[in-house]
């Protein structure tokens, strides 16, 4: 009999070859003593922005795990998921923000669209290892959470705890040409935690404390900033998924956004030139720092998206597909 995740993940994908240069790094997110314990989080890092991820499992032959030499800290309006981090719970109770939980790309739950098959989370509600052998958290490949941030990173979960972590993880995505990979047997431990931020000491925002380049870095250390802005004419883009299937895609650049105030203009026109969105997107609407999430109820047919910034215009066609 097939498992439960080879079934699912059927449904809506071709089993791919296997991709080893897929890493994990963890992030030492400074919880502030909020709560107790270290707080981490796990992530992905896929080969290019192109690659995507839709699926943490375990199938059998490969076991996920993740455990604690101690407890896993669960805050009582948490659960083991991202999808139950509510931001106006945060603001009155900010433990909630410092919960474990597992996740593909999203840390709450907005525009968070992610399905479980098979797994069994009670003893890691409870504090314990999560062990799945037949099973999987995942999201529809053409989901835009499914997408990466910058530095090529995906959000996998959340760990906080006065112990060291570690895990074992399988993954499955989609590379740059839309072909199936699949990744096993992955490892991470607390102990090799990093501080995310800028390491390049000629950025105007060089963090002398930061271990891990996560992407953010901007502007020279000389005065001159650009008004706080990275995006320019050497400015990468694309739009995932490409067609678009859902009533969402992502605008994706290849480095984190520091808009310095201005915010960034995107219009979609039809093939006719007519406008059919248009909408301005302030630096808190930037999602893993490098992407902006674009709702639409657009009808089938061919587009054009364009952005345009102090120092950046350029436009992309895209299909929508129904």
């Amino acid at each position: 009999m097939k498992n439960l995740f080879t079934l699912a993940a059927a449904s809506f994908l071709a089993f791919g070859a296997s991709a080893s240069n897929v890493e994990l790094v963890v992030e030492a997110v400074n919880n502030g003593g909020q709560v107790e314990g270290n707080t981490y989080r796990v992530y992905a890092v896929l080969p290019s922005a192109e690659h995507s991820l839709h699926a943490v499992f375990a199938d059998g032959e490969h076991v996920l795990n993740v455990a604690t030499t101690s407890s896993f800290y669960q805050h009582q309006y948490g659960s083991f998921s991202s999808l139950d981090v509510n931001n106006q719970i945060v603001a009155l109770d900010a433990g909630l923000a410092f919960d474990s939980w597992v996740t593909i790309g999203a840390t709450n739950s907005d525009n968070n669209n992610l399905w479980t098959v098979g797994v069994d989370y009670n003893n890691f509600l409870g504090g314990s290892e999560l062990t799945i052998t037949d099973g999987a958290w995942f999201v529809v490949p053409t989901d835009v959470q499914a997408a990466t941030e910058a530095g090529n990173r995906v959000l996998l979960m959340q760990l906080t705890t006065d112990g060291t972590a570690t895990g074992i993880l399988n993954l499955q995505g989609w590379d740059a040409d839309g072909a199936a990979w699949r990744s096993h047997d992955l490892t991470f431990s607390s102990t090799d935690a990093e501080v995310f931020g800028c390491t390049d000491s000629n950025a105007a925002n060089f963090n002398t404390d930061a271990t891990y380049n996560d992407g953010s870095c901007f502007g020279e250390n000389n005065g001159d900033m650009n008004g706080l802005s990275n995006i320019d004419g050497t400015t990468e883009w694309n739009i995932f998924p490409n067609p678009v299937f859902e009533s969402t895609f992502s605008v994706k650049f290849d480095r984190e956004l520091n808009l310095g105030g201005e915010n960034i203009i995107l219009e979609v026109t039809d093939m006719a030139g007519k406008s059919v969105i248009s909408q301005e997107v302030a630096q808190e609407n930037i999602v893993g720092g490098n992407r902006i999430v674009v709702k639409h109820s657009l009808a089938a047919g061919n587009y054009t998206v364009a952005v345009k910034h102090a120092n950046f215009n350029d436009a992309q066609n895209i299909v929508v597909s129904k």
